[in-house]
C-alpha cells in the first residue's frame, strides 16, 4: 500500500469516529481513584482522633466536677528525670467540632426561672465590745478634781497615815492628829469587800458632809485576821478619800490616836 493510500485510510477512520490508542488513560484514572480513597481514609482517621479527644476532654471535666476542689489541693508528686511528660491537649478541629455539634439546638428559655446570682458576702465578725477600763473612772475623777483645784498631800510610813488637801490650813491637820475634834459619826467596815467598802464610804462621807458634820471615823480594822497581818482596806481608803468621788467632801484625814481606835481607824475632817 502506498503512502497516499494509508493517509486516506487514516482520514476515513477519523471521520468515522474511531478512538485512538491511549496507553496512559487507565493509569490516570487509577491514580485519581487512589487519591480519593486516601482522602477518605485521612478524613476517617481525623474523625476518629477528634472523637477520642472529645471523649478524653469530657472525662477530664467529669472527673474535675466530682472531685471538686480537693483535687486541686492535692500536691503533685515530683517527677523523676525519666518520668513521662503529659502531652498538651490538642485543639479540636473546627470542622470536626461542627460535625459533633450538628443537630444541637439551644434550649427554649421562655418561662424558665433562673436562680438569681447573688454577690458573695463576707460576713464580718462584729467587733468585740471593748471591756471597760477599770482605771477610766479614776482618771476621770482625777481630771475633775484637778479642774476644781482639789489636790491632796498624802504620807504613809506603814504605821501612820495622813492626808491634807493643799488648800486646807495645816493647823487643822495637827488638831485632827491630836484628837482635838469630837467625832460626829463612825462607819464600821469589818466584813466589807473592797468594792462594797468604797461605795459605803462614798455614800457615808457625802451624807455626813451634807448634814453639816465635821469629823467622822472610818473603822477599817488592824488586819490581825487578814493575810500577812495587814489591813486590806487601809491604803484603799486613803486613795478613795484623796482621789475618789469622796475627795471633794474631804479636807483632811489621819490615823486616829490610840484612844479613838489607833491604827485600825481613820479620822476624816470633812470640808466646809
Amino acid at each position: 500500500m502506498t503512502k497516499r493510500s494509508k493517509a486516506r485510510t487514516t482520514k476515513v477512520a477519523k471521520a468515522a469516529g474511531e478512538p485512538f490508542f491511549q496507553p496512559f488513560a487507565g493509569l490516570k484514572r487509577s491514580l485519581q481513584k487512589q487519591k480519593q480513597e486516601k482522602k477518605k481514609e485521612e478524613a476517617r482517621i481525623a474523625t476518629a482522633e477528634a472523637a477520642k479527644r472529645v471523649q478524653r476532654t469530657s472525662a477530664i471535666v467529669l472527673s474535675a466536677s466530682t472531685e471538686g476542689t480537693s483535687t486541686a489541693a492535692k500536691p503533685t508528686a515530683p517527677r523523676g528525670p525519666g518520668a513521662p511528660v503529659d502531652a498538651p491537649p490538642q485543639p479540636i478541629d473546627p470542622d470536626t467540632f461542627a460535625i459533633y455539634m450538628s443537630g444541637v439546638r439551644a434550649l427554649d428559655h421562655k418561662g424558665v426561672e433562673r436562680i438569681p446570682v447573688t454577690a458573695s458576702r463576707v460576713e464580718r465578725a462584729a467587733p468585740m465590745a471593748q471591756s471597760p477600763d477599770p482605771d477610766a473612772e479614776a482618771r476621770e475623777r482625777m481630771r475633775s478634781l484637778v479642774a476644781e483645784g482639789i489636790r491632796f498631800e498624802v504620807t504613809d510610813d506603814g504605821h501612820h497615815l495622813e492626808g491634807r488637801r493643799l488648800d486646807v490650813d495645816p493647823r487643822a491637820l495637827r488638831l485632827l492628829r491630836r484628837g482635838r475634834f469630837s467625832i460626829d459619826g463612825s462607819l464600821d467596815l469589818h466584813g466589807h469587800r473592797v468594792e462594797e467598802a468604797r461605795l459605803a464610804i462614798e455614800a457615808f462621807v457625802r451624807r455626813r458632809q451634807g448634814d453639816g458634820d465635821r469629823v467622822i471615823a472610818l473603822i477599817h480594822g488592824k488586819g490581825n485576821h487578814s493575810p500577812g497581818g495587814r489591813a486590806v482596806l487601809r491604803g484603799e481608803i486613803a486613795a478613795w478619800l484623796s482621789h475618789g468621788a469622796a475627795a471633794r467632801h474631804v479636807a483632811a484625814f489621819v490615823t486616829a490616836p490610840e484612844e479613838d481606835g489607833g491604827s485600825g481607824t481613820l479620822l476624816v475632817l470633812l470640808a466646809r
